[in-house]
Parts: C-alpha cells; sequence; structure tokens
C-alpha cells in the first residue's frame, strides 16, 4: 500500500488525543481549515516537505522586530534599518537551512524577499520612531509572551503567544503583528477578530492584575507588502457575538479532532501545503 493511500485513509489513532495538553489558534485554524492537514502536523507529526517562502519570511520579520522592541524595552534606540536585516536574514537563513525545500512565487527569489523585507523593516522603524514620540508614556512589558487559560471547560488549555503587550496610561495594549499583500479593510478585520478576541480573554488576568480600571485594547498592527510599505494599527471591537462564535468554533474544532475526524479537505491551498505529496501522492 502507498504512504498517499495510508495517508489519505481515515485515522482512527486510538487515544491519539490523549497527549494533547494545549491547543493553539494556529492549530484551531488549521484543523478548521484541513482535518487531514491537522492530523499530519500535529498528531501524526509528520516532516514538511517543503515549506513556502512566505511563510519563512514572515518568520524572519517577526523575529527582526521582537529584536526592535526587545531594545525599545531595554530604553536602547530603535535599532537600525541595517540591524535589523541582520536579523531577517540571521533567522531566514535558519530556517531555509532546515527546510528540505523552499518553494518561492513565480516573481520571488531570496534577493527579491530581501528587498521587501528592506522596505517593510524601514516601514516598522519609522512606525515605532513615531510611536516613541505620540506615546511617551507607553511601557513595553511583554514580547513574544507564551500563556495558556482555558476557555472552555471541557477543551484543552490554549496557548497564546503575544507579539506584543504594552502599558499605555489605563491602557493594556494588545498586538498581534500580521505582514499583508495589501491593506486590511473592514471585511478582513472583521474575519480576523476572533483571534484578538481569544488574545483579550488569555490576558484578562493580567489586566485584572494591573488594577480594576484597567481597558483591554486588542490591536492588529498590519505591515503591507507593497513597494511603499505602510503600518495599519487597527483596533475592532468585538462583541458578544463574536465572543460565542469563538467558543463555539474552539468547541467545534476539539469535537472533531477528539473523536478522530480526520478528513482530507482538497482546495487551492493544497498547491502549497508542506505534506502535499504524502496526502495527495504528487
Amino acid at each position: 500500500m502507498s504512504t498517499a493511500t495510508v495517508a489519505a485513509a481515515p485515522s482512527s489513532v486510538a487515544g491519539a488525543t490523549k497527549n494533547i495538553d494545549h491547543l493553539s489558534w494556529s492549530a484551531i485554524r488549521t484543523y478548521t481549515s484541513c482535518p487531514r492537514k491537522y492530523f499530519l502536523k500535529y498528531i501524526a507529526q509528520v516532516p514538511e516537505e517543503s515549506r513556502a517562502a512566505t511563510l519563512i519570511f514572515g518568520s524572519a520579520f517577526h523575529f527582526a522586530l521582537d529584536f526592535a522592541h526587545q531594545q525599545v524595552l531595554e530604553g536602547t534606540e530603535i535599532p537600525s534599518v541595517e540591524s535589523l536585516l541582520t536579523k531577517y536574514k540571521a533567522k531566514w537563513n535558519s530556517e531555509a537551512e532546515n527546510t528540505p525545500e523552499v518553494t518561492y512565487g513565480k516573481s520571488d527569489d531570496e534577493a527579491s524577499m530581501i528587498d521587501l523585507a528592506t522596505r517593510m523593516l524601514t516601514a516598522y522603524r519609522d512606525y515605532l520612531s513615531a510611536e516613541a514620540t505620540v506615546r511617551q508614556g507607553t511601557q513595553i512589558i511583554a514580547i513574544e509572551h507564551a500563556h495558556r487559560f482555558r476557555l472552555l471547560a471541557d477543551v484543552p488549555p490554549i496557548e497564546c503567544r503575544l507579539d506584543l503587550v504594552e502599558m499605555a496610561g489605563n491602557n493594556l495594549l494588545l498586538s498581534d503583528v500580521k505582514t499583508s499583500k495589501s491593506r486590511w479593510g473592514s471585511a478582513k478585520t472583521a474575519e480576523s477578530i476572533l483571534q484578538l478576541v481569544l488574545y483579550a480573554n488569555a490576558i484578562t488576568p493580567l489586566a485584572k492584575e494591573m488594577g480594576a480600571d484597567t481597558r483591554i485594547v486588542p490591536r492588529f498592527i498590519v505591515v503591507t507588502k507593497a513597494v511603499s510599505p505602510v503600518v495599519q494599527v487597527l483596533e475592532p471591537r468585538a462583541t458578544q457575538n463574536d465572543v460565542d462564535r469563538l467558543k463555539q468554533l474552539v468547541a467545534d474544532a476539539w469535537r472533531g479532532i477528539s473523536s478522530g475526524v480526520y478528513f482530507r479537505n482538497e482546495s487551492f491551498a493544497c498547491s502549497y501545503c508542506p505534506y502535499r505529496a504524502h496526502c495527495l501522492g504528487r
């Protein structure tokens, strides 16, 4: 029997979920987009066959931003674009070297990615400089902060990794940094808001420790991949309906995971899936 046939067969791994001590937003979204991909990545832990250059780019870009935030936290000057680019290249090289195959878009290569990173890091550095002037009382209190909490009693804890947590007056700013081909509109923001709702729930205990008048302000910081990149700061307001939708999404995902429902959801995303050959045999 071929590997592809085995991978495509319904999974009935006994007790596969016993070792799942937590979930994450990424894991939940992976399951809802393609249960088979979730199984291969999180349950079977099949090594990736390839990785999209855009994913490595995002990881390297975030790594450079973490360095910039750390310097601000320590009270030193905002790093130069050259210093940020050095961090970006180091992370890119590390991840690319550990990836069997890096897949690029039609007009992309490593050099074009470096050019894009330079423009985006320049835009983000300018944003940080402006923020330092506008928000002189703002203090960074956490960078890439990992925190587990239980959203639902019958679902494993969810681990949230918070890109940036800041205190500005009575406001606890909770920022998640995104890269995007273009500016986010209201539809894209609404589509993504459940992640902020989840993170706001995770950070609530910290907010209570900071004081009764502390207000959580969840934000997306979107850096566009344009010829002239821009930085958007979006602060969408969640409703009770959003909270209910989040809980239902998490409950439904866990019900499928714990029941061993790992069907394959074929779509355009299969073309760049890191498990394509293992799953489809091509």
